[in-house]
């Protein structure tokens, strides 16, 4: 059964930047995590705001990809259809047409055109674009559901409160694509097919590959999420011998967004370290897919989630290193101090909780969290300090 949930966080986003036509407004993120249905929904949402269709011209190149195969071709075909001054252009997977920047330039700048973009390949964003559209794109970052989104979608009943739509959230992800009350194998299926999709359409196009080599390093990767990892570590993991083909394979992987890195940050020094990094999965659902529900790891999948929620709400993230301790996230905005998080699953045993709360004692800022889907909490906390539930993170603002 297909729902129709409004990303009302991304939508707010689109939005914000109507007023803003001299910049191409780029949307991307993983394959099926639902940026064509965020595209129509913000089409209906400038209709409901009294913008005319005739000044709305939406194209899908996934159904068009062999006949508008140029820039030249896409060109003639926006031009050929604009029916009303200032209009708003809306192109879903716009990396097929090579060249698109310069066409989509052109006729912002001849029609005064509002353009919005999807791209499941960040070389949407890349050098190249840069070059092209330097200081007149902005770069919008869909995820798959938020565990917000999730419970609006599976809401709470008499069988599944919070904590057990959270694990839920945490074994199945956030995929819109995959549907909680059908078969598991099938949904299974499903995420291995979009795998197997960005694999087929966003690697292989652009790069001559091993499909033995690049399953064994995306299986590595996945196995070890939440885990400090160095170029040494993922090769011999992986059985990678040329470096070269690590750093080519593993640069695909997020080009088109499988997978996001954390690196290393010096609380104290204020300085990014180069020596070892996290890889965090767009969806923890696809990591139990790909490894076949193989390794099913709770505290991984917690620390995942987390991370990306940061991400969602507009923080850049960064593992904290300070002296000898490790702080799971350093997450900050502009112009504010950084906040420190440690996830941990449970705060049940004194071990935990003396690991989790030490390096908490010295750090310099007063805003440090603990998330975690225990229930017990420890009596005395460093100062600054605040233990969290994981329901109530996920679902606060």
């Amino acid at each position: 059964m297909k729902v129709n949930i409004p990303r009302t966080h991304y939508l707010k986003k689109l939005c914000s930047y109507r007023s803003n036509p001299e910049l191409i407004k780029v949307i991307t993120g993983i394959r099926r995590s639902g940026k064509s249905v965020l595209m129509k929904q913000f089409m209906e949402l400038l209709l409901e705001q009294g913008v005319s269709e005739k000044n709305l011209l939406y194209i899908d190149l996934e159904r068009k990809r062999y006949v508008l195969d140029s820039e030249r071709a896409l060109y003639s075909y926006i031009k050929d259809n604009i029916s009303a001054p200032n209009p708003y252009v809306l192109i879903d997977e716009v990396q097929l047409v090579r060249g698109w920047e310069r066409a989509l330039d052109t006729i912002r700048l001849e029609f005064d055109a509002n353009i919005y973009v999807t791209g499941s390949n960040s070389e949407t964003v890349s050098s190249e674009l840069g070059t092209h559209l330097t200081g007149r794109y902005v770069e919008i970052g869909i995820l798959p559901f938020s565990f917000k989104e999730f419970i609006e979608r599976y809401p709470l009943n008499d069988d599944n409160g919070y904590t057990q739509r959270l694990e839920q959230y945490l074994h199945h992800g956030g995929m819109p694509i995959i549907d909680l009350d059908d078969d598991e194998e099938k949904n299974l299926a499903i995420l291995q097919g979009v795998y197997s999709s960005i694999i087929n359409k966003d690697i292989r196009p652009n790069l001559e590959m091993n499909q033995g080599t690049l399953d064994n390093l995306t299986a590595f990767m996945l196995s070890n999420i939440g885990n400090l990892v160095s170029a040494g570590n993922i090769k011999n993991g992986a059985h990678i011998r040329d470096p070269r083909t690590l750093e080519k394979y593993l640069s695909k992987l997020c080009d088109c967004f499988i997978f996001y890195r954390a690196d290393n940050y010096d609380i104290i020094g204020k300085k990014h370290l180069q020596t070892k990094s996290k890889y965090y999965v767009a969806d923890t659902g696809l990591r139990n897919a790909i490894l076949c529900k193989q390794e099913h790891n709770e505290a991984a999948l917690l620390e995942n989630a987390v991370y990306l929620e940061l991400i969602r709400r507009g923080y850049r993230v960064n593992i904290g290193s300070y002296k000898d301790h490790e702080v799971d996230f350093t997450a900050w905005k502009p112009n504010s101090e950084p906040e420190f998080y440690q996830i941990s699953l449970e705060l049940d045993k004194e071990s935990t909780v003396k690991r989790e709360l030490n390096v908490f004692k010295t750090l310099p800022s007063s805003k440090k969290y603990i998330i975690t889907m225990g229930k017990d909490v420890p009596r005395s906390l460093p100062e600054g300090t605040e233990v969290v539930d994981a329901v109530e993170f996920f679902l606060s603002s």
